[in-house]
C-alpha cells in the first residue's frame, strides 16, 4: 500500500490536474490567490475556519493550484458535557487544469492529509490520501447576455487510512452565472451531487454504505472591486443520506459532507 501511495504521489507532483472552478482558466501567466473564511451549522454543532488558495497558469493550457489549506477554529457541538475542539491545520489539495479546447478541461485533485487536529470535535483533516479526476465543460449561453454555465463530472478514490476505505464517488456538479450589464456583479447558483457506488471497508468488512449520496446547494454573488481584486459570498446547504449497517456495534462510518448550512466569503487578487 505504502509504494502505492508513493508511485501515486511523485505522478501527481509531475503532472496534477485539479479544478479550481467551474470556468475558464487564467490566461498569460496571470495568477491568483484568495483567502476567505467558512462557517457551517447544524442543531447544536457548528464549525468555522479560514481557507487560503493560489492557481496560476504556467502553459497556455494548463493551470496549476493550491487549495483548501487554511486553519479550522473550531469544529464542536454545544453541550454541557462536550469538549471544546476540532481546531488545528486543514489538508492541503494540489492539482491542476488542462485545456482540451476553450471549453472542455480536464482535471485532478490530490488531496495531502497535513491537517492535524488539536482538542476533541470534528477533525479538520480527515487523514486520508484521495484522488479527484474527471472533466469540465462551460459555455456563454449565447441568448442570455452575461450569462453562462459551467459542469463537472469526476470519481472520487480516496485510499485506505486508519484501517478504513472508502467506497468509489461519482460526482456531478454545476453552476448557472449571470453578470450585470450595468454594474461588476455576478450572481450565481449550483449544485452538487456525490454518489458512492461500491462499499466502503472497515478492516476488511463491508460497510454496506453503498449508494450513499450526498446533496449540495449555493447561491451567492462575485463583486469586481477593481480589475485585479473582487469578493465572493455564497449561501450553502447540504444535505448527507448515508447508508450503514445497522444492528451491528463496533464499526465506524466514512462521512461525506455531513447536514448543514452556512457561508463563505473570501477575497481573490489577480496578479
Amino acid at each position: 500500500m505504502l509504494k502505492k501511495v508513493l508511485l501515486l504521489a511523485a505522478a501527481v507532483a509531475t503532472s496534477s490536474f485539479a479544478t479550481w472552478d467551474y470556468f475558464g482558466l487564467l490566461e498569460n501567466n496571470q495568477g491568483s490567490a484568495k483567502a476567505g473564511i467558512y462557517y457551517d451549522m447544524d442543531g447544536d454543532w457548528s464549525q468555522m475556519g479560514l481557507k487560503v488558495g493560489a492557481r496560476m497558469n504556467i502553459a497556455p493550457q494548463f493551470e496549476l493550484s493550491l487549495q483548501s489549506f487554511g486553519y479550522q477554529f473550531w469544529g464542536e457541538w454545544e453541550c454541557d458535557n462536550c469538549k471544546s475542539g476540532g481546531y488545528g491545520l486543514r489538508d492541503l489539495v494540489i492539482g491542476g487544469r488542462y485545456a482540451l479546447d476553450p471549453e472542455l478541461y480536464f482535471f485532478l485533485d490530490f488531496n495531502l492529509p497535513i491537517g492535524r487536529e488539536k482538542g476533541a470535535g470534528t477533525p479538520p483533516s480527515k487523514g486520508e490520501i484521495s484522488l479527484y479526476f474527471g472533466a469540465q465543460h462551460h459555455k456563454k449561453i449565447e441568448a442570455i447576455k452575461g450569462a453562462s454555465y459551467g459542469t463537472e463530472a469526476g470519481v472520487f478514490w480516496g485510499f485506505e487510512h486508519d484501517d478504513l476505505e472508502r467506497g468509489l464517488e461519482i460526482r456531478l456538479g454545476g453552476e448557472f452565472d449571470y453578470t450585470l450589464p450595468s454594474a461588476p456583479l455576478t450572481l450565481h447558483v449550483g449544485t452538487q451531487f456525490w454518489l458512492r457506488i461500491f462499499e466502503s471497508e472497515d478492516r476488511d468488512r463491508d460497510l454496506r454504505d453503498d449508494w450513499s449520496d450526498q446533496w449540495k446547494f449555493w447561491f451567492g454573488a462575485n463583486f469586481a472591486i477593481t480589475q485585479n481584486i473582487s469578493i465572493n459570498g455564497d449561501i450553502i446547504v447540504r444535505s448527507q443520506d448515508l447508508n450503514h449497517r445497522k444492528n451491528e456495534t463496533g464499526f465506524r462510518r466514512i462521512e461525506m459532507e455531513g447536514d448543514a448550512i452556512g457561508f463563505t466569503m473570501d477575497f481573490e487578487f489577480k496578479f
